[in-house]
């Protein structure tokens, strides 16, 4: 039964297959009896997605599971029908029979038929019991593990499929592809896999995503990436793994090795020892190497083969084979004693000295203790890994190389060289601190004196690390330029110029002169990368697309150079800030291709996505815009990236209306202190608002006004943290009272005032949120502001612009203009999905109440509301508590449609309510 059965507690990554399964119980109900066929490994997930669906059906449905016993046709005939039919019978109640061939079963059912035509007329009465309870209600019958079903079952089963007629039942079936051990289910699935009204669900591994958000649920905390990866690559995504690998370190638990090994050590000797030589190649191996280290091929090889994949511990993989689980190669390879792994290793070693596959000789000659082929055949695998855009292998054969180092080894370099070299490959695979490391003991280990320019390459590669990691570098490159002579101007200035004017922006002061004496160089030398920085420089702060245009020609010839990728960033900068956002996408997403084509997606990629989540964001693109950013962060890319995307992400969910997925994203980011993400006051500062936590979001606003990066970023990133705290300062008056807190909200309007005033402004995107930011602050100003942002075709600052326009006009009485307003926003806060605008925007536009819509007790209320009284003070002159009287103001505020204090007193002057008098200043 599913109770006995072991599954994991936490149910991720599996939502479209629970609503198949949901969209499959309403065809039984409305069209006719439906089956579920539910395939997946051991592990994978079956039980407890039958578990969640149970769950989630409530009590309307009737749920009854059988599962079939491990013993297969010498266990007990129809033993999950016997389970099932038990549970219906005995605990759910059952109409009165004849079930004279059940009665066999259930004594409880009467008199017992003789056994004459006895299998028939049980089949009957099984589908007779079935039918009448689904006739009262709709009823589930599971049954688990049909891979392990006798005969009978499997009989019982089909017919009960063909003959069902009753609508409301939905049969669910699980089992194991491939049928192993039992020939005989191809043919039944097959049948029910033809049947009108059958759905087939095939569970996969999850994916990495998958694994993370189950092993957060596990830990009860969000795990490193490399943890995540690590776990996903040994678990393959199987959910059962992933729970037994969740605590352990390298090595496989020891249950959990139990359980794997038992099919292994099961085998005759000469199937196991072939296992066992297979474990020890590491993963995927050709079938003629397998036969090289094992010493035989051909009929013999091909029969121990064949029974190894029939047993599921092999699949075939190419020309060659795979373990079906990663975990049962590691657990085969961890029973090998230390003399049988060495051995083996050295086999392999052995057959593949000559084959050119340098990275498994390396690994294979230094697990058998060769040290001297190790270090050379990782050299020359390093070198095969860069030549193949695969950066993170080239990282993994130059630390072998530097662990294996031997000053006397003939590779024709040394071991700056090899520090060098993994700088270089970090700074290309994203693993931007490791890179810093190498780089690190690299000039550790040079002579800054005898070989300057050696010592200035590894601070420019330090440099650029640096920079990409936590956004400093500077210090190094200026170090460099010192070590490089100014004359005659060689192309490695002109490197360290150009790197060093891209990580002085947006200081554009700072950046102008080397930018310019880069390009100079560049256009004297006819070095390709230094003239495409100093292009990309000049262009983006002239903003001269010609110019950049000039540096895409020259880096096209830069055949997987990461100045490719730095191209279209700069293009999608410049085309945002003018408000040209498919451009911006076209530029980002053309970039992310290269990225991924030369093996930086986890790097450059990254960085790129996170232009195009921006401008797909603005542009109201959101579903690409939130599959772009999903893709990214599942690549794991490096720490600064990565806030800025969960920083985006955490924005859209914000818009949305996932307050917990913003959230999530909230915490992640807060607490960095990066100028560079900047940004994040944003997400903050509006999560908060939108938590009614306005105290919190004033004090994030104060945060970001004394940041000193406010004057040292783009001005076009620095106002829309403006804009959010303008928003925040207005839900302070809506839902605050009283005079001092009007004199903080104005005291705080001025210093967003100020910090605009101070402020350049950087296109017409920067513009755009200048005249909404003053709009805010004025309340003032709103067709201005709508305008701006139907021009740049950004509909959900525009619907934000008219929402407001209209409340103005609300307020001024002005009921014709406020509903023109209101309908133009309503309609592009839908098509959006942002869910709490839209909200915002149906409750503005209800009827406003006459003064018959206000209870006695609010217009008293209203009364004292238009006096300038607190909550505290109106509670102290009606006799109520100060949390009432906030119910109350809350409830005049619904009514009346009004956004403030201050407009619900003016509404009620207006149109006379309550008899309230104007207030004198």
């Amino acid at each position: 039964m599913v109770a006995e059965r072991v599954v994991s507690p936490v149910f991720v990554g599996r939502g479209e297959e629970l609503s198949a399964l949901v969209a499959a119980l309403d065809t039984a109900v409305g069209q006719g009896p439906a089956v579920v066929l539910v395939a997946g490994e051991a592990g994978i997930g079956k039980s407890r997605l039958l578990a969640e669906f149970a769950r989630s059906l409530g009590r309307g449905v009737r749920v009854v599971e059988g599962a079939c016993a491990e013993l297969g046709s010498d266990g007990l005939p129809y033993a999950p029908f016997v389970t099932v039919l038990r549970r219906l019978i005995r605990v759910e109640g059952v109409l009165p029979g004849p079930y004279r061939q059940l009665a066999r079963w259930f004594p409880e059912l009467g008199e017992a038929g003789d056994a004459e035509g006895g299998k028939h007329l049980l089949y009957e009465e099984v589908l007779t019991l079935v039918e009448r309870v689904a006739a009262n209600q709709p009823l589930v019958v599971s049954i688990e593990d049909l891979h392990w079903a006798d005969a009978a079952t499997r009989e019982l089963l089909g017919f009960l499929a063909r003959n069902l007629t009753q609508a409301g039942v939905l049969l669910v079936i699980t089992y194991r592809p491939p049928e192993t051990g039992n020939g005989l289910l191809g043919p039944l699935l097959s049948e029910l896999a033809r049947r009108p009204r059958t759905t087939t669900l095939r569970l996969p591994g999850l994916d990495r995503q998958g694994v993370g958000r189950q092993l957060a649920a596990i830990l009860g905390t969000e795990p490193d990436a490399a943890a995540v990866r690590r776990v996903h690559e040994r678990s393959d995504g199987t959910p059962l793994f992933v729970e037994a690998l969740a605590h352990a370190g390298e090595r496989t638990p020891d249950s959990l090795r139990d359980l794997l090994l038992h099919g292994p050590r099961s085998l005759p000797g000469p199937a196991r020892e072939l296992l066992r030589i297979a474990s020890a190649a590491g993963g995927r191996v050709c079938h003629r190497l397998l036969a090289q280290v094992a010493g035989q091929d051909g009929t013999g090889l091909d029969a121990l083969l064949r029974e190894l994949v029939d047993r599921s511990l092999l699949v075939t993989a190419g020309d060659g084979y795979d373990f079906r689980h990663a975990l049962i190669r590691q657990a085969v390879y961890e029973d090998l004693l230390p003399g049988e792994r060495a051995r083996l290793h050295a086999r392999y070693a052995e057959a593949l000295r000559d084959s050119g596959a340098h990275a498994e000789l390396a690994a294979h000659a230094h697990a058998a203790g060769d040290r001297g082929l190790a270090l050379s055949a990782a050299y020359l695998a390093a070198g095969q890994a860069r030549r193949s855009y695969a950066y993170e292998e080239q990282v993994r054969m130059l630390d072998q190389v530097l662990e294996l180092w031997d000053p006397q080894a003939r590779l024709g370099v040394d071991r700056i060289d090899v520090l060098t070299g993994a700088a270089e490959a970090c700074m290309l695979s994203g693993d931007y601190a490791r890179g810093v490391e190498y780089a690190s003991a690299g000039l550790a280990a040079v002579n800054e004196r005898r070989e300057p320019e050696r010592a200035a390459q590894l601070l420019e590669h330090r440099g650029r690390l640096r920079h990409r990691l936590e956004a400093t570098g500077v210090s190094d490159w200026e170090r460099a330029l010192e070590l490089v002579p100014a004359t005659p101007g060689g192309v490695q200035r002109g490197r360290l110029l150009g790197v060093l004017a891209m990580g002085l922006l947006p200081e554009v002061d700072r950046a102008r002169e080397p930018f310019e004496e880069a390009l100079a160089i560049g256009r004297r030398t006819g070095d390709a990368t230094v003239t495409v920085r100093g292009l990309l420089g000049v262009g983006s702060m002239t903003g001269d697309l010609g110019m950049l245009a000039q540096a895409r020609t020259l880096a096209d010839r830069l055949d997987g150079h990461d100045l490719l990728m730095t191209v279209p960033m700069y293009e999608a900068t410049l085309h945002t800030k003018a408000g040209d956002h498919d451009r911006g996408i076209e530029a980002a997403r053309d970039g992310i291709r290269h990225a991924r084509r030369y093996g930086l997606g986890r790097s450059r990629g990254a960085e790129l996505a996170r232009f195009a989540g921006h401008s797909l964001i603005l542009a109201g693109r959101w579903d690409e815009a939130a599959t772009v950013l999903e893709e990214s962060l599942q690549e794991d890319p490096p720490p600064l990236p990565r806030q800025a995307l969960r920083v985006l992400a955490g924005y859209l969910s914000l818009l949305r209306g996932d307050l917990a997925r913003a959230a999530d994203a909230a915490a992640a980011v807060e607490h960095t202190g990066n100028g560079g993400l900047f940004p994040r006051y944003q997400l903050l500062c509006l999560l908060a608002v939108a938590q009614g936590n306005h105290e919190r979001a004033d004090l994030l606003l104060d945060r970001a006004l004394a940041d000193p990066a406010l004057t040292r970023i783009y001005s076009s990133d620095a106002r829309p943290v403006l804009v959010a705290g303008a928003l925040a300062q207005r839900a302070r008056l809506a839902h605050g009272d009283g005079r001092d807190l009007r004199q903080r909200v104005a005291k705080r309007q001025a210093e967003l005032s100020a910090a605009d005033t101070a402020l350049g402004v950087d296109g017409p995107l920067d513009r755009a949120w200048q005249i909404m930011l003053r709009a805010l602050i004025k309340d003032d100003g709103w067709d201005h502001a709508a305008g701006a942002w139907r021009e740049l075709r950004q509909p959900y600052e525009l619907a934000l612009s008219l929402f407001h326009g209209a409340r103005a006009a609300l307020a001024a009485s002005d009921r014709p203009g406020s509903t023109a307003r209101l309908r133009e926003a309503a309609w592009l806060a839908e098509d959006l999905g942002a869910a709490p605008l839209t909200r915002e925007i149906a409750l503005l536009g209800r009827p406003r109440p006459a003064q018959g819509g206000l209870t006695e007790r609010e217009r008293d209320v209203l009364r004292l509301i238009a006096e300038g009284l607190s909550n505290r003070q109106i509670a102290a002159r009606l006799h109520i508590s100060p949390s009432t009287a906030g119910v109350h103001v809350s409830h005049i505020l619904t009514k009346l449609g009004a956004a403030t204090r201050t407009e619900a007193a003016a509404i009620a002057f207006r149109e006379g309510l309550a008899g309230v008098l104007p207030r004198l200043a």
